[in-house]
């Protein structure tokens, strides 16, 4: 992704950590903002979105969702790992 928005990477802390990280970025005054996660923390990602929109932003957004698979390893050993992006605005 190319845009200068904050990006939040969710891994493994607890799901509030990361929605008072997307509220902190919020009340900094950022109209929207990207949660990306890998591989099992595709879910906690998600979760995170849902969390946001039904207890504390009502208005929130979802203005895309991006997902795919990186590949991660040397020469002959290569591992797939899926990932999703999610941009969210107010």
């Amino acid at each position: 992704m190319l845009s200068k928005e904050p990006i939040i990477i969710v891994g493994k802390k607890p799901i509030i950590k990361y929605v008072t990280a997307c509220i902190t970025v919020f009340n900094r005054g950022e109209r929207s903002l990207t949660l990306r996660a890998r591989g099992k923390r595709i879910s906690n990602c998600v979760d995170v979105v849902n969390q946001l929109r039904r207890s504390f932003i009502t208005d929130l957004t979802i203005k895309q969702i991006e997902i795919g698979t990186e590949t991660l390893g040397q020469s002959d050993k290569y591992r797939y790992i899926s990932y999703i992006e999610i941009r969210i605005a107010r």
